[in-house]
């Protein structure tokens, strides 16, 4: 068999049923003011393994709440750049956008990347300019996602004249409360000559479409900046999560929505101090849902795999009730990476695991692409047409992890004298029911784990027993 063939059946078993999602600020993106500063960054700790994972033939997503303004002036900027200073141009109609809360799809065909040829050609074959916002020409919106999410018109209005009353009345008691909430949050980062700076309702809006069928849909309406939990000060984010100014502003915006008529509608927490109201159903999770499907990557049942087994996700709010990351736990069978900086608040769930007790965001991202990266080339390495591999690149990279962690928490446990022995028998009956063949003891444990599942996310877990990749025994990686 020719080696192209050879090469095309490997990636296809191997890397093209894999899909990679993540959250864009701290997760791909430093956040940091200095645009150029942020580009390098990402030049230095991601691109490169993002451009891999997508040269082996992976799928690559970024679901953000971002505008398409603000997706486009960085993330989409930055990796055209990366992709044309590698020649890989072309590798661009393997990345996914989602933005404003997921609300929004593009994506660019492999033929129109390679009609374009050149970096500056493609920009402008893509990205055009409303007014002084960068935007995604529409004919590259997908139509059809865009109608199960948008807001109906008269209801964009609706909502945001209740979001500029609840601007003002927060404005009033900002005002009335400033010397209680100087203890605990850091005012200087909702404050600008040092005055408040009033929240401001935004309807985000898209074109799409092309020729005499385009048209203009709000899928979004969002209240920033908003004081929260993110703008504490040192040691007091435990404290005030799930306490916050957001959270109480969002309860009385739930309400006055609830009242009005507008129930189908959500209030949830957008980015760091912002948020998003949006269609009920619309979250990371649906965005997500749609293109598994969309893709075709979903899990293959016959092998005993879950809807989200070939994906993995990367947030940086993966917290219960307060983080936009959280509800693509859900999904059954996927792996979320919780880079979060605040490890405390990340939930212990099984589909959660924390990458690293040291590095969180962009650096802990990368520390798992790389690991990805090279779990695929081994697999694609040793690919024999006699006996092709039944692995993913992604089930490879599970197995590589929970195998390291778990052998790394049994040898520090018996290091502690602490463990008592019902906590070993505890672990052995776990362990004898993975070793057994019948399908029974299988469905005991899953069972076992979703029970524990429902448990935590009831509790809501703020602290003391956060996410279940936080044990991290002797050096801490």
């Amino acid at each position: 068999m020719p080696d192209s063939m050879h090469n095309d059946r490997a990636q296809r078993l191997i890397t093209q049923r894999c899909l990679i999602a993540a959250d864009v600020d701290k997760t791909i993106l430093s956040q940091i003011a200095d645009l150029n500063a942020e580009r390098q960054l990402f030049f230095r700790q991601l691109a490169p393994q993002l451009v891999e994972a997508a040269n082996l033939g992976a799928n690559v997503a970024f679901v953000t709440g971002n505008s398409i303004h603000e997706l486009c002036s960085r993330v989409l900027d930055f990796l055209i750049k990366q992709l044309a200073h590698t020649n890989d141009l072309p590798l661009l109609s393997q990345f996914h956008f989602f933005c404003n809360s997921g609300g929004v799809y593009f994506h660019f065909p492999a033929e129109l990347i390679s009609q374009a040829g050149t970096e500056s050609v493609l920009w402008k074959t893509i990205v055009s300019k409303r007014g002084n916002e960068l935007c995604v020409k529409s004919k590259f919106v997908h139509e059809g996602y865009l109608t199960r999410t948008l807001v109906q018109s008269p209801d964009a209005t609706a909502i945001t004249r209740i979001l500029d009353e609840a601007a003002a009345q927060y404005m009033e008691e900002l005002e009335a409360r400033k010397s209680d909430y100087q203890d605990r949050y850091d005012l200087s980062l909702i404050q600008k000559n040092g005055q408040f700076l009033r929240p401001m309702p935004e309807t985000r809006t898209v074109e799409y479409g092309s020729g005499n069928s385009q048209g203009l849909a709000a899928v979004q309406v969002t209240l920033k900046p908003v004081l929260s939990f993110r703008h504490a000060k040192e040691g007091c984010a435990s404290e005030l999560f799930g306490n916050d100014v957001r959270t109480a502003l969002i309860r009385r915006i739930q309400d006055k929505l609830d009242g009005d008529g507008l129930d189908r509608y959500v209030a949830r927490p957008g980015g760091r101090g912002s948020i998003d109201v949006t269609l009920q159903r619309l979250d990371k999770a649906y965005a997500l849902e749609f293109l598994i499907d969309y893709l075709r990557v979903e899990g293959n049942p016959r092998r005993g795999q879950q809807f989200g087994s070939n994906t993995i996700y990367f947030g940086d709010e993966v917290i219960i009730g307060g983080g936009n990351d959280y509800p693509v736990t859900r999904i059954p069978g996927l792996m979320v990476f919780a880079v979060n900086p605040d490890k405390e608040l990340v939930p212990c769930i099984s589909p959660v695991y924390v990458p690293s007790a040291i590095f969180a965001g962009p650096e802990a991202t990368a520390k798992v692409l790389t690991q990805f990266n090279e779990c695929a080339h081994e697999l694609l390495g040793s690919f024999s047409e006699d006996q092709p591999s039944t692995l993913t690149a992604i089930e490879a990279l599970k197995h590589r992890i929970f195998t390291d962690r778990i052998r790394r928490k049994i040898e520090d446990l018996t290091l502690k004298s602490s463990v008592a022995l019902d906590d070993w028998q505890t672990l052995h009956t776990f362990v004898t029911l993975m070793s057994r063949d019948d399908p029974a003891a299988r469905y005991w444990l899953s069972l076992l784990v979703k029970e524990l599942d429902g448990i935590m996310t009831q509790l809501g877990t703020t602290g003391g027993a956060a996410g279940l990749g936080t044990s991290y025994p002797r050096t801490a990686t």
